[in-house]
Formats: C-alpha cells, sequence, structure tokens
C-alpha cells in the first residue's frame, strides 16, 4: 500500500489442502473457486473532461494510514529484526540449481538518442542482433513527482502509445515521448464507479490477445472498512478513446463477507482471463492469505468486462507453499502464446528461525472459464534473504530495499521468467548489499532453466523486473545506488546465446541527482515497490523500461525507455 504519509502491525485457515499426484513434485491444491459477480462497466471517456488536469487537480484525493498491523506475513518486530540482520547474515542452505554470480561493471554509457528517434526505430526493418547488451532505442520523462510515495512505476505498451502509472496518477504518451497526450491521478479516471477512497499501487499491460488496455489499482474507503479491485479496460486498442470502469468487492471471496482488504495487486492476461492478485490483511490486525481473482474477459457484444457486460469472477484463497506456510505476493504471467494455463509464482518469506529460503511455488491454473483448478510446483532456487537498505549519495539515512516478495512475471517461450530483491556479500570482509535475483524456470517440468544474482560491490540493486523478448533475450530494469551515487534507473540484458546465468553490463536510463529522504509513519525511506517493463507488441524485440529516479532534493521522477538487442 502506499501513500502521502506511510504506514500503521495472521494468518487464517481454511480448508485448502495439497495432496501429491502421480508426477513427483507437483501438488494438486483442493480449493473450491468461490464465484461472485459484479455490476456491469461504467463507461469512461478520458478526452470529455481536459486530458492533463492541473497540478492540483478538480478531484479531492484521500489518504488513510495503512489499516492493517504490518505489510508482511509475519509482524512487523520480526521484520525488523531481519532487516537488522541483513547487512551480515550469510545466505545458507543449498539451492537445487546454482546461480550465476554476475558482477556488474556498470561502465556502459547509454546511447545517446532523441526522443523522436523511438518511433522510427521500433517501426523500422530489424537489424542483426549484435553481442552489447540492449541499446537504447529512446527516452523521455516520465510522470514528476506527484507528492506521494513511494511512486509504484507500472507501464504497458502499446502499437502506437505507452501509458504509465505511479501512485496517484495515469499518463499516456505517444511512443516519440513529449508531453502526455493524457494525465489524470488515479482518483479522477475512476470517478465514476467510486469516490472518497484511497486509491494506490498501480498495474498495467497491453492485452496483446484482444488489443485492449488495462489498469488495476486496489483502493480502501477513506473512513469505512471497504476495499475494492478498481478494472479499467479500453474498449480499444486506441488509449485515448473510451474505457470500461470496474468497480470489484475486494472484502468479498466470491459471495462470502470478510473483513479482509487487499494490498499489493498483481496483474496478468492469457488469452481468455485477466488474473488478478493480492495480498489479503485483515482490518486492524495481520495478513491472512493471497487471493487470485479470475475474471472472464467474456464475449462480443456485451458479455463481460471487455465489452461492458457484468464482471463475473472466480476466487482462488489460502494457497500454501510446501513447508505448510501462507503463500504471499503470488504474481501471475503476463502470458504470451498459448500454453492452456496461466502461470503464477511467488517466493517464500524469511521467518526469525528461517531467515533464508531456497524454494520459489510455481503454479499452474487450468479451465479458467470453467471450473478452475491449481497445481503447485516446488522450484529450488540458490538461497535467498532479505536485503539490506541501500546507502545513497549525500544522506545518511538509506532506501528502503523491501522484501523478497516476487516482483514481476512472464510466460514466454515455454518458460516463466520472474524477478526478486535478494543480498550478497561481493568479498569475504565486506558486508551484504541489495542485489537482483532473477529467474528462468521451464514451465512444463518445473526445471530451472538459469537463475542470476546481478550486483556489485558498493552498490545496491533493487527492485528489478523482467521481459523476455520474442527471440528469447531478456531485459531487466532496476533501481541502483551507492554511497557515491544517487538513486538512479538503469536496465541490462542478455542474448539467448549468452551464457546461462550471466547479463551484460548495465546502463543508465536516467542518473539520479541529489540525495532522497522521505520518511513513511514506520520511519521507512521508501524507494519502490516495483518498477514497469513491456513489450512493444508491434516488434517483438523492443522492450519498453520505465522505473524512478532521484530527480531533486527529496524528490523523484520516473523515466520511460525503449530497448532492444
Amino acid at each position: 500500500m502506499a501513500g502521502k504519509r506511510k504506514q500503521t502491525r495472521r494468518r487464517r485457515s481454511t480448508r485448502t489442502t495439497s495432496a501429491a499426484v502421480a508426477e513427483p513434485g507437483l501438488q494438486r491444491v483442493r480449493s473450491a473457486p468461490r464465484a461472485g459477480r459484479a455490476e456491469s462497466g461504467s463507461a469512461f471517456d478520458p478526452g470529455a473532461t481536459p486530458r492533463v488536469a492541473a497540478a492540483a487537480g478538480a478531484t479531492a484525493e484521500y489518504d488513510r494510514p495503512r489499516p492493517a498491523k504490518t505489510r508482511f506475513p509475519i509482524d512487523l518486530d520480526d521484520f525488523a529484526r531481519l532487516k537488522d540482520a541483513a547487512p551480515a547474515a550469510k545466505l545458507r542452505g543449498r539451492g537445487l540449481t546454482a546461480a550465476t554470480i554476475e558482477r556488474d561493471s556498470g561502465r556502459r554509457a547509454a546511447v545517446p538518442r532523441t526522443a523522436a528517434a523511438v518511433a522510427a526505430a521500433v517501426g523500422g526493418p530489424l537489424g542483426p542482433e549484435t553481442a552489447a547488451a540492449p541499446g537504447i532505442l529512446g527516452s523521455f520523462a516520465g510522470i514528476a513527482d506527484t507528492q506521494w510515495f513511494p511512486a509504484d512505476c507500472t507501464a504497458a505498451a502499446g502499437p502506437a502509445h505507452v501509458l504509465a502509472a505511479v501512485n496517484s496518477s495515469v499518463a499516456v504518451y505517444a511512443k516519440t515521448g513529449g508531453a502526455p497526450l493524457l494525465q489524470k491521478t488515479l482518483t479522477a479516471w475512476f470517478s465514476n464507479v467510486i469516490t472518497e477512497a484511497k486509491i494506490f499501487d498501480p498495474k498495467a499491460l497491453y492485452d496483446q490477445h484482444a488489443g485492449r488496455w488495462v489498469l488495476l489499482a486496489v483502493a480502501v474507503g477513506s473512513t469505512s472498512n471497504t476495499s475494492w479491485f478498481l478494472l479499467s479496460i479500453s474498449k480499444t486498442s486506441d488509449p485515448l478513446g473510451g474505457w470500461w470502469n470496474y468497480k470489484l468487492d475486494a472484502t468479498r471471496d466470491g459471495t462470502t463477507a470478510t473483513n479482509n482488504w487487499a494490498d499489493y495487486p498483481g496483474l496478468g492476461v492469457d488469452a481468455q482471463a485477466l488474473y488478478i492478485t493480492a495480498n489479503m490483511f485483515q482490518f486492524g490486525g495481520n495478513f491472512r492469505y493471497a487471493k487470485v481473482r479470475i475474471v472472464p474477459k467474456g464475449t462480443a457484444p456485451s458479455t463481460g468486462p471487455y465489452f461492458g457486460g457484468a464482471a463475473a469472477f472466480k476466487d482462488l484463497v489460502n494457497l500454501k507453499n510446501a513447508d505448510g506456510t501462507t503463500a504471499f505476493t503470488v504474481q501471475p504471467c503476463h502470458t504470451y502464446g498459448a500454453p492452456q494455463v496461466q502461470y503464477l509464482v511467488n517466493s517464500l518469506f524469511p521467518t526469525t528461525s528461517i531467515p533464508t529460503r531456497t524454494l520459489l511455488s510455481l503454479w499452474a491454473l487450468s479451465d479458467p472459464l470453467g471450473t478452475p483448478a491449481i497445481t503447485r510446483r516446488n522450484i529450488g532456487t540458490r538461497p535467498y534473504g532479505l536485503p539490506p537498505d541501500a546507502t545513497q549519495k549525500g544522506s545518511s539515512t538509506r532506501l528502503d530495499t523491501g522484501d523478497v516478495r516476487m516482483l514481476c512475471a512472464v510466460f514466454r517461450g515455454g518458460s516463466v521468467w520472474a524477478a526478486l530483491t535478494s543480498r550478497h556479500a561481493w568479498s569475504a570482509a565486506a558486508e551484504n548489499v541489495a542485489v537482483a535475483h532473477w529467474f528462468q524456470i521451464d514451465a512444463s517440468t518445473g526445471a530451472m532453466t538459469q537463475q542470476g544474482i546481478f550486483g556489485a560491490a558498493g552498490r545496491h540493486y533493487c527492485y528489478p523486473a523482467v521481459m523476455p523478448d520474442g527471440n528469447g533475450n531478456m531485459t531487466m530494469v532496476f533501481s541502483r545506488s551507492g554511497s557515491a551515487e544517487f538513486a538512479s534507473a538503469r536496465f541490462s540484458g542478455r542474448l539467448a546465446t549468452d551464457p546461462l546465468g550471466a547479463l551484460q553490463s548495465s546502463a543508465p536510463l536516467r542518473d539520479g541527482t541529489a540525495r532522497y529522504v522521505r520518511l513513511d509513519g514506520m520511519g521507512r525511506n521508501r524507494w519502490g515497490d516495483y518498477a514497469g517493463i513491456a513489450s512493444d507488441p508491434t516488434d517483438i524485440r523492443t522492450i519498453w523500461v520505465y522505473t524512478k529516479f532521484a530527480a531533486g532534493v527529496n524528490v523523484w521522477g520516473t523515466w520511460i525507455g525503449a530497448s532492444r538487442f
């Protein structure tokens, strides 16, 4: 949950059980889907009001302290103890497969290009691949500081536009850059379906299966214990045209009422449905479980949310990891191709008794339009644990690097790609620094194809997001800082032919220019919680990246770039 002033510190069992099936390592989760239904969509025309609102905005925005005792599946005291130990704590345990530990030289300079070169490059002929890390085709400024923190960057790319969103605004740009063609606060965007609510944690994607844009946010009532998934779907492939807006009650599991609210949503898509996930917390209490909400797209002319009809959905709740702990931050894949199942993935959260983890849970969801069924595979990894907070130039106040929750998930070319933030010491005498830990998993077998640890001594790498292109190459965007570097936006990547686990040297998307200190109600200097990355639907080799950088003293900025091998 994000906001201007955050934050304020368990678990509930249901009848969900797991039983082994014939294939070793595969667990079938017997959790009956719970059906629910929302009202028909409310038509929204972003061009009906001024396309770029005044800075203050005409629609009042609402804030509310976090209505739970924690934002983790453990209490705040335990989390604080683990974070305090992170600089010196050793990662222990042996994953089933080793990771390649790749030191970033960080010496490669970005190729200077004008923003106008982006459209020409994306639409131009495909040149030969090179051995260099992905080059920048062009880049331009994204949404400026909204006075909310953290920024929580998300992005989507369509045929002619890029959509970017942060806390608490959304903007649409031409691929050539320049001033936004459309910019509104999330409060204004969803004002036809909800009022007097705090809206936060946006997620966006372009559904290449259907040629639609999808924007998701979550909301809690400003004075009431209500919680909502706010879903917006474009009527066409033009984001400047009409949209359908929906308000889906997040407190309900199907039709069953609860006292839980949704935080840190995930958004995935395949050819059949949208997949919304969230961490569910009790109002005034602790983490309860992760929810997976399946929302079928519908059929023309008026059935389902892609056509303005009622949004039917089914909920799966209380998924369990192999060790019996409740799954936390289950990320649904943006699915390319038609694997006939939807994949989701989560990491296992550390505890004071188990500070290092060596497993991921990979979920396969089948029959989303009928009777959804979900199975789990246990994926062995190199050990990972909570990252230390990041040093930054010009200030002794460290930047919050978050935790080990999974930050993104993509299915493409038979693999699930994902990433999280972990820790690593680059020499025996050195303290740990935050590093990007990324994965490629064979979706059909559950085997770890490759994994990598990326970072450098004296630098902290956090909030990575990864995206494979249509040729099997991969791009990663992340934040970086250190005692000699302001918080900066950077990117790297790998060719499909590179050695397993290896990434190229990183390049700047946008260098930070000043120190950044803005403390929330828990005393954390929030710098997260995720970055945006998207594949261009008109060119299988172009990847768009979007994240934040320190744009001035205690001011964040965002930057958009297109890259290609």
